[in-house]
């Protein structure tokens, strides 16, 4: 077994990668929980530590995971119950956690690149992560984020996506969507942008060729200047007294509809 010391600089470090600065100069992050280190495991994430509450370690489900760090000869953390509480940023942490390497980037420009998803200034880390998990579920090729996002890796965000970010892509841009969408549209992408009023119906739209759909900010929604550059806006129908949808929410009915029109629901 490996076992590394419970040093307070350990602890340390473990609860600075909370802080997105950190995440990226370590290239790491944590996850909390057995299902989303299972996640990461059965989906070829490198991990790097595995983080223990040694009160349980005796459960069936911590266990195996443990056991897979010893085979694999990752180093393990063993914490007591108030210490790794204090690590984990949830109320109620499930016992275990770990800090995997952030994966890849999202490059647009590879060939199997078809479905794409484009996030302006997205603020909630509910919403990301649900629109996160959408977008896995329904096969995109990948997730791009504009600046000004919420960082995909923050310990919110990752709960959200219940494991779904270790299997759709994400770049995480320095770019304004604006910017980012202008080269999509270098690369062949058709940049179409969710739009409250004044769009076609997105149950009209084709979704032909290589796609990029535009959800924006959840106050604001998508900027003028975003507006601008996009091919096309679509609306999605509301017969109702409401003036708009929840940001994952029409994120959730583009991206089914264009996953539809492209035969990827069979």
């Amino acid at each position: 077994m490996v076992i590394t010391s419970t040093k307070n600089e350990q602890v340390r470090t473990l609860k600075k990668l909370e802080l997105r600065k950190y995440r990226e100069e370590t290239g790491s992050f944590f996850i909390e929980g057995p299902h989303g280190v299972g996640e990461g495991i059965g989906n070829g994430a490198r991990l790097l530590e595995l983080v223990v509450n040694v009160d349980a370690a005796a459960d069936p489900e911590c266990g195996e995971l443990v056991r897979h760090a010893e085979a694999a000869g990752v180093p393990l953390i063993e914490l007591t119950a108030p210490v790794f509480n204090y690590v984990c940023d949830t109320e109620t942490p499930q016992g275990i956690g770990g800090v995997f390497e952030l994966p890849e980037p999202f490059d647009a420009g590879r060939k199997d690149a078809e479905c794409v998803l484009l996030l302006e200034n997205l603020q909630n880390p509910g919403n990301m992560g649900t629109i996160l998990r959408t977008a896995d579920a329904a096969g995109f090729s990948g997730v791009i984020c504009s600046k000004g996002c919420v960082d995909v890796f923050n310990p919110k965000t990752v709960r959200s996506t219940s494991g779904s970010l270790f299997r759709v892509p994400v770049l995480q841009s320095r770019d304004s969507g604006p910017v980012i969408a202008e080269e999509l549209k270098r690369k062949g992408y058709k940049v179409t942008a969710a739009h409250p009023r004044g769009g076609v119906s997105y149950i009209g739209e084709d979704f032909a060729g290589k796609v990029c759909i535009v959800i924006g900010n959840e106050a604001n929604g998508v900027s003028k200047e975003m507006l601008d550059c996009c091919d096309k806006l679509v609306t999605i129908p509301m017969p109702g007294g409401a003036e708009s949808l929840n940001a994952s929410v029409a994120a959730a009915l583009m991206i089914y509809e264009a996953a539809r029109k492209k035969g990827k629901l069979g």
